[in-house]
């Protein structure tokens, strides 16, 4: 069986500063031998269905910054299953709207430039169900959107879209046991294109997911004052550079 990182949802440009470097280190802290991306890869909110952030950068510039981060991604995980979520495909959900077919656009490894990434919207490892959990006449204030996923299912569900959760729920009968884990994201709360969500109380937890030989388990990642991956130490770095 696989020992699989769970990588939450990245929203590139704008993934938390220490994000990279605490996944990397839970690969080897877990001995991992695959890597899945729970989905919205990038943010592109600048072709947003949305009111757009003023503060933002426009289409071209978002693209250029992206790609900068998603390379360091793909240099530090190579080999990955990604699945396909709603932000990552918002080009071609605009590109439908003016009447232009899938067939004219470029292929997601292409645009990223990462040809051994496979982007799919599911896929199925050890008998666990992994997707983005893009909304398919679901609700956002579902306490436990994967745990209910997992009722749809009949199988283990992991899945990453909403923000705020993250926990592993269970269910059993007299034969199966089987769970729902909310892997959580790995964004950077304060960046612009998250300023829409500044007066919620319920808040994102940035936080990473791992299915080792079926069996799940979910990693806060520690990014408070004081703690090991707070924002301030990568700024620093940077600085220093």
């Amino acid at each position: 069986m696989s020992r699989v990182l769970v990588i939450g949802d990245l929203h590139e440009p704008v993934s938390h500063p220490g994000y990279l470097q605490f996944c990397t280190d839970l690969y080897e802290e877990w001995d991992c031998d695959k890597v899945v991306f729970i989905g919205d890869i990038v943010d592109w909110h600048a072709i947003s269905f949305w009111v757009k952030e003023p503060n933002c950068s426009g289409p071209k510039d978002e693209y250029d910054l992206s790609l900068t981060k998603v390379k360091k991604w793909y240099k530090a995980f190579e080999e990955a299953d990604v699945c396909i979520g709603n932000h990552d495909e918002r080009p071609e959900r605009l590109a439908k709207t003016v009447s232009i077919p899938p067939c004219l656009l470029k292929e997601y490894n292409t645009v990223w430039e990462t040809p051994k990434w496979k982007w799919k919207y599911d896929l199925i490892i050890d008998d666990v169900y992994y997707y983005h959990g893009t909304p398919n006449g679901g609700s956002f204030q579902s306490i436990h959107p994967a745990w209910n996923a997992v009722g749809k299912m009949l199988m283990s569900v992991v899945m990453g879209h909403y923000h705020s959760r993250a926990s592993i729920g269970w269910r059993a009968n007299p034969y199966k046991r089987v769970f729902g884990m909310d892997v959580g994201c790995g964004i950077d709360v304060k960046a612009w294109q998250f300023v829409y969500g500044k007066h919620a109380k319920d808040r994102p937890i940035l936080s990473a997911g791992l299915v080792i030989d079926g069996t799940p388990y979910h990693e806060i990642m520690p990014c408070g004052q004081r703690e090991k991956y707070h924002k301030d130490k990568f700024l620093k770095r940077k600085r220093r550079r």
